[in-house]
């Protein structure tokens, strides 16, 4: 047994049961965890859930096991408190914190806690592993439940959380999965040994299910280097194109039969063969069909959670900031400085204040582009049946008329090798020419960086000059998407005039 006195824990199980080399990964070169805004909805759900059921033994800033499991069965021998907080159990070398116990006279009810909107498949499996340990260290569990928050929740700012949280009974599920979870333990137990060896397993659809695994790079740098391109790099593959290609021993790219492939794949595959950029000859005229001036937009939204902002849900896509950066003429040079945007967090009128801004900067004529533009054209179809933007119904309407999508124009128009198969903006810069780069140290780099930058924002333990430093890192991002957008369109005017 290790210094902490445990060797397994529920999120190693639960690893394991994923795919046994993450776990070894987990024990032996485990990755930096590093802030994730998936935590902070968590926190802020637990937060609720303490305020709903009340005065209890709070164990969850408890970080000590000792005195963890020694406050956790000092208060189930003591008839005066009904409630724990992170009790803490250990079993067969196992630690398990319980988010919720609650008394029942003699007997406990065991609730676990998930941020996500429903009950899911592997919910019961990981609360199994709770309840067998609970009940094989001598406490009799009446009922197991989920609380999960419920999606139809509509915050009315007056700090009422009650209705939020959704509680299922899942007894019955998870005791046929308790029976399972010793044959874990004793499996994955030896996983901690120093030198026990990392186990051979390929990739597969389990590197995404149930969760992303961390350690996917990992597994792809190891397998063995080849100067030809996979077939694997193609977007939206069908799935008999890809049991073709495991039945036939095809692995890459260029060695599939062309009969095989779509119009857009055979596209892609050419231009692997001969390492050359590819471009619609009808693009020029796509392109002179857009109006001057040219606006670049790009939206950054929010999954509170735990929503604070007034007449919004849990999961709402909240937009909390946008970028634009205008070209006026076709010989004007854009610099990242040249970007105007809106930034706030927690105003409860943050929609109206998003939009009306919105408007005034992109004005009434010229042509709007959007990567993946579903996304902005959602949010504003959204906004405007807010009762707060409703008098703004004809002139959203009107900004959503203008919109085009770079995502699609590039798909029919454009194609890069160094794309490998991703339209994504911020793969189609690496193939043109730019001022910036997304890799800098310190730097927001994706859109669930900017969302954890909104929990730092808004969370009131934030210290004070943290703030300001996010404000920078999220203003430079979202001008660095807007200005990407202007890179791309010169980048496509400039090769269909030569």
């Amino acid at each position: 047994m290790n210094k902490n006195n445990y060797i397994l824990t529920k999120t190693k199980i639960t690893s394991g049961i994923q795919c046994e080399k993450k776990l070894w990964y987990d024990f032996h070169e485990p990755k930096n965890t590093n802030d994730n805004f998936i935590f902070h909805i968590g926190n802020r759900f637990g937060k609720v859930i303490r305020d709903n059921y009340g005065k209890g033994l709070d164990l969850s800033n408890i970080k000590d096991t000792k005195i963890a499991l020694r406050e956790t069965n000092k208060a189930i021998l003591s008839m005066d408190t009904n409630i724990i907080y992170e009790a803490a159990f250990l079993y067969l070398d196992t630690l398990i914190r319980i988010d919720v116990l609650i008394r029942e006279k003699d007997c406990w009810q065991l609730l676990e806690a998930k941020s996500s909107t429903k009950l899911k498949d592997e919910h019961i499996p990981d609360i199994a592993i709770q309840s067998f340990i609970v009940k094989s260290c001598g406490i009799n569990l009446t009922k197991i439940k989920l609380i999960h928050i419920n999606p139809d929740f509509i915050y009315k700012g007056d700090e009422n959380y009650k209705n939020l949280i959704k509680e299922i009974d899942v007894t019955e599920a998870v005791c046929l999965r308790e029976e399972g979870v010793l044959n874990h333990i004793n499996n994955f137990r030896k996983f901690g040994q120093k030198n026990f060896s990392c186990p051979k397993v390929e990739i597969g659809d389990h590197c995404k299910k149930p969760h992303d695994c961390d350690y996917q790079d990992r597994c792809k740098f190891l397998k063995p280097k080849s100067d030809k391109v996979s077939y694997e790099i193609l977007p939206n593959k069908p799935k008999k194109l890809v049991k073709y290609c495991i039945e036939n021993k095809i692995k890459t790219l260029e060695d599939v039969p062309t009969g095989k492939l779509s119009d857009k794949h055979r596209i892609i595959q050419t231009a692997h063969k001969n390492n050359k950029e590819w471009i619609n000859g009808e693009l020029k005229a796509e392109l002179n069909k857009y109006n001057w001036p040219f606006y670049f937009i790009d939206f950054e939204t929010i999954n509170q959670g735990v929503p604070i902002i007034n007449d919004t849900k849990p999961y709402d896509q909240l937009p909390f900031q946008w970028s634009v950066h205008k070209w006026d003429a076709p010989d004007d040079e854009l610099k990242l400085s040249d970007s105007k945007s809106f930034l706030d967090f927690d105003s409860q009128d943050i929609e109206l204040k998003f939009i009306e801004s919105l408007l005034s900067e992109t004005g009434d004529k010229g042509t709007v582009f959007a990567h993946n533009a579903a996304t902005e054209i959602n949010v504003l179809k959204r906004l405007k049946k807010k009762e707060i933007c409703k008098h703004l119904t004809s002139k959203i309407d009107a900004l959503i008329s203008r919109i085009e999508d770079t995502l699609s124009m590039v798909k029919k128009n454009f194609y890069h090798p160094i794309m490998s198969g991703s339209y994504k903006i911020k793969k189609i810069i690496k193939c043109i020419p730019t001022s910036f780069s997304y890799e800098e140290e310190g730097s927001v780099k994706d859109g669930t960086e900017a969302q954890l930058s909104w929990f730092i924002c808004t969370d009131p333990n934030t210290k004070k000059k943290e703030k300001p430093k996010q404000i920078e890192l999220l203003e430079e991002y979202c001008a660095k998407d807007t200005l990407a957008l202007y890179y791309l369109i010169k980048y496509l005017i400039e090769k269909t005039i030569k």
